[in-house]
């Protein structure tokens, strides 16, 4: 019981982001590892985002994807920007106007390789990696500090990166 009540309080508590987040450094291009199933990305592989930091200090935000491993690759273009430029851990991306989204940086490995992002809602969440497979132990854990959040980590599904992932237990289809 002690359990669900203290994941019930993590649902409600602000989420934890980390301390610093130099912004330069975080730019290029995130391959999506893991992510909370959802309707702009259900049916969608070798999925990335790439950012790209403008002099004004907002940031192009390209969505790469494609519909199967045979079909061309697609992106969508969007912004981002910070609204608080002392704070580069919160976000609000804009992928297709008029929506607006939040970003939320909740992990990031110490060589800029690996992050954890989501919303406050906890609705959304995702794993991303500089490098399109990363190690299941650094993925798990990952999801383990999610958790302690209150996020339902159990909904998280991997994104098919390689062929050879597409239609394997626990990856989106």
């Amino acid at each position: 019981m002690a359990g669900v009540a203290a994941a019930g309080c993590a649902a409600d508590a602000p989420l934890k982001t980390v301390n610093h987040v130099d912004l330069p450094r975080y730019m290029g291009t995130w391959y999506v590892i893991g992510a909370m199933p959802n309707m702009f990305e259900n049916g969608k592989v070798a999925t990335a985002d790439e950012y790209q930091l403008r002099p004004d200090g907002t940031i192009d935000n390209w969505y790469h994807y494609r519909k199967g491993f045979d079909a061309p690759p697609k992106k969508w273009h969007g912004k981002a920007w910070l609204p608080d430029p002392k704070d580069a851990s919160r976000w609000k991306v804009q992928l297709l106007w008029p929506f607006r989204s939040d970003y939320t940086i909740l992990a990031l490995s110490d060589d800029y390789r690996v992050s954890l992002v989501g919303l406050p809602s906890r609705k959304l969440l995702w794993v991303l990696s500089k490098d399109p497979v990363i190690d299941d132990g650094a993925y798990h854990q990952l999801l383990e500090q999610a958790r302690a959040q209150g996020f339902p980590v159990e909904k998280m599904r991997k994104v098919p990166q390689r062929p050879e992932d597409a239609g394997k237990p626990g990856y989106l289809e």
